[in-house]
């Protein structure tokens, strides 16, 4: 199939690169500005208690005073203020899909670099957060290959306010659950609230310095943080949050991660501390923040809901399933006419959706098995570079690859694999005959063996993709035939 991938590029729509109405004669910028789902997730635990605030105890005038008539609160109070039992309840798990872009102002205003799950399950008062990076490659329904961050910019082109349905769909097809709400929130509104709940305070485990911290027109800027306890304004906790290249162990996604959890529970207690519960002009000054940064397709009453069944919830202790290309991640980073890609181990969403779908079954999530046969390959066509290609994409998989080459001639029909040694890995097996759809050649020849070192299991020698008729996926896309990369901002 690695083969056949390469092959069918041509006959769908793909394109890499971060889309942008007017991209600039140098090319795509080395990195986009990045969002966090910090901001999303603190404004949805906001709302939760001033919009609730403002619903049950005061008069309705508070909406006609935020003005316009598109802003987030026109929108809710158009909607039925019936008693909504929230979607997904009576299945025991509410999906709702967290979001965060640039918004007006900059660069790739509608690309969603910041997504996340939260699904709740109320039997068991149990939370899950599923992280999903921009740069996963997918299918975007009507518009090929893309990187996953373009979803929303799509939608929005469609359609005004359409961005958070089409990603919406597009992480349903690839975890295989159904997002029941989705709420978006832009780059300042965040900034705006931390500032409206006057600062946050946080624990720093340790300093760090990063030195790659993206600052206007695509240049760096060095940002640092001390240990210890810090009040920080929402300009110093985004930095904080957003922070990539941090020295000292703060470069990873799981520390990212942990910073971005702190900023969570330190707006949350902000939020729902004395200060601000009895201080009218921060809950308005918040008010007029999320009327014009925030969107979602949730009614009055379903957030009225939805926090009362917060109250209960175990948010201390949140299952936390992380999508990333470390050693044992679900993914593997390539490179892709130029541009930074991730996708999934194996070739398929299997592991991911499984993973995704009994988040809540286990404390501990399983990651991918990973292959460790040993392999030869050589390349029986006349693409130059399949060989090296392929092994790449294998290397990403886990296997082991002894050699590679070219087969004595570049006119095979088909992949032909040879089992040298009877103990091999048959699991291995039955995956690479499904990766190359491939057969198993039962007698191998002489050559074969004088050719292949002593310790290689499988011997690969590729075929003419020409051959290979099997469709491209719609929904979950094989691994493309490319390197791996560095990170890439």
């Amino acid at each position: 199939m690695l083969q056949k991938y390469k092959k069918n590029l041509d006959d769908h729509n793909i394109n890499l690169l971060d889309y942008t109405d007017n991209q600039s004669p140098k090319g795509r910028p080395f990195f986009k500005v990045s969002k966090f789902i910090v901001y999303m997730l603190t404004t949805l635990v906001i709302i939760f208690f001033i919009f609730t605030y403002q619903i049950l105890f005061t008069n309705s005038s508070f909406v006609d005073s935020l003005g316009g008539s598109g802003g987030f609160f026109k929108q809710l109070t158009s909607i039925a203020k019936s008693s909504d039992q929230l979607q997904g309840y009576e299945d025991d798990r509410i999906n709702i899909l967290l979001l965060g872009i640039g918004g007006e102002g900059h660069d790739g205003p509608n690309l969603t670099d910041t997504i996340m799950i939260a699904s709740l399950k109320p039997s068991t008062k149990s939370v899950g957060f599923i992280s999903i990076p921009r740069d996963l490659l997918v299918d975007i329904p009507g518009q090929g290959l893309w990187k996953i961050n373009n979803a929303n910019h799509f939608g929005e082109k469609e359609k005004t306010g359409h961005g958070p349905e089409l990603t919406s769909q597009v992480v349903s097809n690839i975890t295989g659950i159904p997002i029941h709400y989705y709420i978006r929130v832009d780059f300042d509104g965040f900034a705006q609230i931390i500032d409206d709940l006057g600062g946050v305070k946080v624990y720093v485990d340790r300093s760090f310095v990063d030195y790659q911290y993206p600052a206007a027109n695509y240049k760096y800027q060095v940002v640092s943080f001390d240990q210890g306890w810090q009040t920080m304004d929402g300009d110093a906790a985004l930095k904080f949050a957003r922070s990539r290249h941090g020295n000292n162990g703060e470069g990873s996604d799981f520390s990212r991660s942990n910073r971005q959890q702190k900023i969570i529970a330190a707006a949350k207690d902000r939020a729902f501390s004395f200060r601000t519960l009895f201080n009218p002009s921060k809950i308005n000054k918040m008010l007029k923040t999320l009327d014009t940064h925030i969107a979602t397709n949730m009614s009055i009453s379903e957030i009225i809901e939805l926090y009362k069944l917060s109250k209960n919830l175990n948010t201390d202790n949140p299952i936390n399933l992380i999508l990333d290309d470390g050693p044992n991640g679900y993914l593997f980073s390539s490179m892709v006419n130029n541009s930074y890609v991730l996708q999934p181990r194996g070739g398929s969403y299997t592991a991911i959706s499984s993973a995704v779908k009994h988040i809540f079954d286990q404390t501990t999530i399983e990651s991918p098995k990973m292959q460790t046969a040993s392999i030869e390959i050589r390349n029986g066509t006349t693409i130059n570079g399949l060989a090296f290609e392929t092994s790449q994409t294998l290397k990403n998989l886990g296997y082991k690859i002894i050699k590679i080459g070219n087969a004595p001639t570049q006119n095979y029909p088909e992949t032909q694999i040879y089992q040298l040694q009877a103990d091999a890995n048959q699991e291995s097996l039955d995956n690479l005959k499904s990766t190359f759809n491939a057969v198993l050649v039962d007698s191998v020849p002489e050559w074969i063996r004088e050719d292949a070192e002593l310790t290689t299991e499988f011997y690969i020698i590729l075929g003419d993709p020409d051959h290979i008729e099997t469709a491209l996926p719609e929904t979950a896309p094989q691994p493309l035939i490319t390197d791996s990369s560095a990170d890439n901002q």
